[in-house]
């Protein structure tokens, strides 16, 4: 009797993850578009704000100051890329994961 309602709450369990997943995944379908026009607006306005400070610069100073902003705008690019590639595998996975 015991395990009849263990497995009656374990499915329950899968049945709710998978709607879970199920919402994340169409939430990210929906906003996917705006999320990358977001950031890449992001990544331009920064961008032209330190070109901007580079163009300007006239001490040795603010010139590394501008340059390690350049690092810091690659580096800021790639976190964005590699999490925008990950979240939906991430999601896929999940999916694959409750319905197995």
């Amino acid at each position: 009797m015991f395990n009849i309602n263990l497995l009656a709450a374990d499915e329950g369990l899968n049945g709710s993850l998978a709607q879970i997943v199920e919402k994340l995944k169409g939430l990210m379908d929906s906003f996917w578009l705006y999320i990358v026009i977001a950031l890449a607006a992001v990544v331009v306005i920064w961008g032209a704000y330190i070109g901007i400070k580079i163009a300007i610069a006239h001490r040795n100073e603010e010139k590394i100051n501008a340059r390690d902003m350049v690092k810091n705008l690659i580096i800021g690019i790639v976190i964005i890329f590699v999490v925008a590639m990950g979240a939906p595998l991430l999601i896929n996975g999940l999916s694959a994961w409750v319905s197995a």
